[in-house]
């Protein structure tokens, strides 16, 4: 079908138009990036040179002692944003930025436009040791997402010019289109993208750096030297960078994590664990001021070789410290950052140690300063691609493309040997969540139930006599039979398998049989509002074939009937069943029909305790583990028949399908009803 004008088919104006959204996406990211840049110079002018000169500190000696001030002041103003604009401002967002565009709704709040502007350029301008490619990222997110709303675009596209922006925004920061289209395709959309829709970004990414030379000339953040190979001979020192870069890489990964789960366990208001990071950077600072903000300057000076061996390797300790307490303590920023500054000192100070021992097969300090750039990015962010092109549009040379494979390669394999998960994915990971998951899920978890579930269904009354029941089994081809009361409700589910097969056996029922007596209660069920997915996970584990549909659970109006078939049919061609698909962390199922899940405590059970419950004597069901919510990051331990439970806590149960949905029922009773 051709539209009016252009003689262009429906489907190729479409793609016009994304084209066009795209380079909208590209041009505003680079306007993004511009204020977002002038807000940090502002900020940085008022802290760190109108308040420092007020209070003498670039005097240095005593004055510096002062300078834990200048970033406490600065906390004071991010918690007063925080006020205004809750639960968008604290903290190293990024991670749940990828989860919000993998795995929810990919329509990104617009204010965050200039609320992650505002909280990450103030703390770049007091002081605090955070970077701001995460923010910048989020901001261009915000405003590829504001675009497709004016076209009310699919969650798909949605999803596309989300990435566009996130990539736009690095793209102008480095001056590289080639490695922010690797970062939104890599990072941001996790490699799964479609090869129209690399069009799309590769658009955006150059549109967005013409856009900024056209603001700013050309502009980049770093000042690159010349990269300088000595020797072929050095491909084994850069092979042993890559190796020294892959632990200190899986090692930051975990400290990171570490540090922000000791701030998340302090039994402390908000805005004290934020005045306390920022106080700790702060000390580091007086001895260290070098380790204020991203630092880029300070990685210029390293590039091109300024500084000693002590001073580098001390640079890359207080960065590796401040920039976990910085962003673990609730600061709002980035990683990146301080991954570039770490990596780049770090190389730095291989270069002067193999200097010593291997005069003949170390080049300068300058190149291998670039080079552990790019491999700790590689090692931490599990990114090598991004890495790469960044390294190689930086310096504007494919001289530094061996050293910087073997480097980048080397560190990526040593620190996911040690640490399988990205800084991005760690703390998700011991969530239970995991971004890396199968097309076929992606498009099940996208899909309703409600969407696909049949209302055309036979089924019985609870009064119906044994008679009626028999011929309406007859007639129809469905494998289970709803059992509604009068209001319309579910209160059972009869197999019309299990069903025939009493009357086969002889077995008598007796005239006074009805509907109800027959029908088993405690039956599986799924919401109109649950996805495709975790249908097919109940049928898989229920072993059935349908499920009726519910307004909501435990006697809630019957809606529909959803097939397995109808789960394939949605899917379009795909013909194993979905059921198995197999991702991390999903229940384990014994033969014996027993089965290992989660289950997450509700409000109504807080303050309850399992020796209360008492579920291996009332449902036949065993509590093997608990997680905490207060202490998330401990995984899960034993449980302890006595400990109080937290409405959010995890625990692990073990038992038949049907006794784990009486618990979870009990659970879901407010204990007065319980006990009553």
């Amino acid at each position: 079908m051709r539209a009016p004008g252009f003689g262009l088919r429906t489907d190729q104006l479409e793609y016009v138009q994304l084209i066009l959204l795209s380079v909208m996406v590209g041009v505003l990211g680079a306007l993004g990036n511009f204020g977002f840049r002038a807000l940090i110079e502002f900020f940085t002018w008022l802290f760190q040179r109108v308040a420092w000169t007020a209070l003498g500190i670039e005097r240095g000696g005593y004055y510096r002692l002062l300078i834990p001030l200048i970033l406490m002041s600065g906390g004071v103003l991010i918690m007063l944003v925080d006020r205004v604009f809750p639960e968008d401002v604290l903290g190293y967002g990024f991670p749940q930025f990828l989860e919000q565009i993998n795995l929810g709704n990919p329509r990104i709040k617009r204010r965050w436009m200039f609320v992650k502007a505002i909280g990450a350029s103030l703390s770049l301008g007091c002081g605090a040791s955070v970077g701001r490619e995460g923010p910048i990222a989020q901001i261009g997110g915000a405003i590829g997402s504001a675009v497709a709303r004016l076209r009310n675009l699919s969650p798909d596209r949605v999803k596309v010019l989300v990435a566009a922006g996130a990539g736009a925004g690095i793209a102008t920061t480095f001056n590289a289109p080639i490695g922010g289209l690797m970062f939104a395709q890599e990072i941001v959309l996790l490699g799964h993208t479609e090869l129209a829709n690399l069009t799309l970004l590769i658009i955006a990414t150059t549109s967005a750096v013409v856009a900024s030379h056209a603001l700013q000339a050309s502009h980049s953040v770093f000042v690159v030297p010349q990269f300088q190979l000595r020797s072929y001979w050095e491909m084994f020192t850069y092979g042993a960078l890559g190796v020294a870069l892959g632990i200190m890489g899986a090692a930051f990964i975990r400290f990171f994590h570490f540090t922000a789960g000791a701030f998340r366990k302090l039994q402390a208001p908000g805005w004290a664990k934020i005045e306390l990071g920022l106080a700790l950077v702060g000390v580091i600072a007086i001895g260290w001021p070098d380790n204020l903000s991203d630092g880029y300057p300070v990685i210029n000076r390293a590039m091109a070789g300024e500084f000693g061996l002590a001073t580098l390797a001390a640079l890359t300790v207080t960065k590796f410290v401040g920039s976990s307490i910085s962003l673990g303590s609730g600061v709002p920023g980035g990683v990146f950052g301080p991954i570039f500054f770490i990596g780049t000192m770090a190389g730095g100070t291989f270069q002067r140690l193999s200097a010593m021992l291997l005069p003949h097969l170390t080049g300068p300090r300058g190149s291998y300063s670039l080079v552990g750039l790019g491999a700790f990015l590689a090692a931490t962010t599990h990114a090598p691609l991004t890495a790469l092109f960044l390294l190689f549009e930086m310096t504007q040379g494919y001289d530094i493309a061996l050293p910087a494979m073997i480097a980048t390669v080397t560190a990526l394999v040593v620190a996911r040997a040690i640490e399988n998960e990205s800084i991005d994915t760690y703390r998700l990971a011991r969530e239970g969540k995991t971004l890396q998951i199968s097309q076929e899920r992606l498009a099940l978890t996208q899909i309703p139930v409600g969407a696909v579930m049949t209302k055309e269904v036979a089924l019985v009354h609870e009064n119906s006599p044994l008679v009626d029941l028999l011929q309406v089994a007859g007639e129809t081809s469905q494998s289970t039979l709803p059992v509604v009361s009068s209001e319309g409700e579910l209160s059972g589910l009869i197999v019309t398998r299990a069903l025939l097969g009493v009357l086969a056996g002889g077995r008598e029922l007796g005239p006074l049989i009805n509907a109800y007596d027959i029908a088993e209660a405690n039956c599986a069920e799924v919401l109109a509002t649950e996805n495709l997915y975790s249908a097919s996970q109940i049928m898989e584990h229920e072993g059935v074939d349908e499920l009726p549909v519910v307004e909501r659970r435990y006697g809630g109006k019957f809606l529909g009937l959803v097939t397995r078939q109808h789960i394939v049919q949605a899917l379009n061609r795909v013909t194993a069943s979905v059921g198995s698909i197999a991702v991390r962390d999903e229940p384990i199922y014994w033969g014996s029909g027993y089965r290992v899940t989660r289950l997450e405590i509700p409000p109504s059970a807080a303050g309850r305790t399992i020796r209360e419950l008492d579920p291996r004597a009332r449902f036949s069901v065993t509590v093997l583990a608990l997680r905490s919510v207060k202490n998330p990051d401990a995984g899960f331990t034993p449980i302890t028949p006595d400990g109080t439970l937290n409405a959010g806590d995890l625990i692990i149960t073990a038992g038949r399908p049907g006794d784990i949905r009486k618990f979870e029922r009990e659970l879901e009773q407010p204990a007065s009803a319980a006990s009553g």
